[in-house]
């Protein structure tokens, strides 16, 4: 859960020692992105860094939100955007 949540919601938490107000910090972040989805989207983040299921994932579904974001602006200026992923 702490390397899911650094990667996609909360990165300044990299290295963090879990701890209960820690685990109450990374549900609140969850809850608040994810809303009533947010214990299906950490399942889901989980089981995606499984090595078997990185195998068949493809990797467009890796990119970052960061990035997606770019290619989302980009789309709309007409502007190339960035094709950068996250490697499985």
């Amino acid at each position: 859960m702490g390397k899911i949540a650094t990667r996609f919601l909360i990165p300044e938490l990299a290295g963090a020692r879990p701890t209960p107000k820690l685990c109450s910090h990374v549900a609140d972040a969850f809850v608040s992105k994810y809303g009533k989805f947010a214990g299906w989207a950490q399942t889901l983040l989980f089981i995606a860094e499984l090595p078997s299921q990185k195998k068949i994932i493809p990797s467009e579904f890796w990119a970052t939100e960061e990035n997606q974001d770019a290619n989302i602006k980009a789309s709309t200026t007409g502007a190339k955007g960035s094709s950068k992923v996250i490697a499985p």
